[in-house]
């Protein structure tokens, strides 16, 4: 079985995964699956086009890929422009993470897949206990500065 067909199918699972992990809808989920799939096999196609080329051309597989960035960059602007009537940030933490999910994407299509584990966990970190933390920061935030307490009187 050729490299490239576990690097899809790991990104597919790595989309999957981050999917799951930012919002339980069956088309978010299958949103970040694809661009991650996309962003690896665009990586793929990039790597193995110009590895291919005779030694008289000279191009940069770094062009391609770059695409990718751009188009997620114009996919993310329309989701923030998308999510104005909805809670403060949500668009631009949905189009943040559709990025890193591309990123992720390139990185597997490169063949980094350890670089795509370890920034995958701290993703589902970030996603997953971001409320909490934030939360524990503004109680420890009002214990030190004393606001913790309930004046009764006032």
């Amino acid at each position: 079985m050729e490299i490239w067909v576990g690097r899809i199918v790991l990104a597919a699972i790595m989309g999957f995964i981050l999917g799951v992990s930012t919002d339980r809808s069956i088309s978010t989920t299958r949103t970040y699956a694809i661009t991650c799939m996309a962003a690896a096999l665009l990586t793929i196609v990039s790597n193995e086009f110009f590895r291919n080329l005779g030694h008289p051309y000279y191009s940069d597989p770094g062009r391609l890929s770059a695409q990718i960035i751009s188009a997620i960059g114009f996919i993310g602007t329309g989701l923030i422009w998308m999510a104005e009537d909805k809670p403060s940030g949500s668009g631009l933490s949905l189009a943040a993470s559709l990025w890193i999910t591309a990123i992720l994407g390139m990185l597997i299509g490169a063949g980094l897949q350890q670089a795509v584990v370890l920034a995958t966990f701290l993703v589902i970190i970030i996603i997953c206990f971001s409320d909490r933390l934030i939360r524990c920061k503004d109680y420890l935030w009002r214990i030190l500065s004393g606001k913790h307490r309930i004046d009764k009187g006032e």
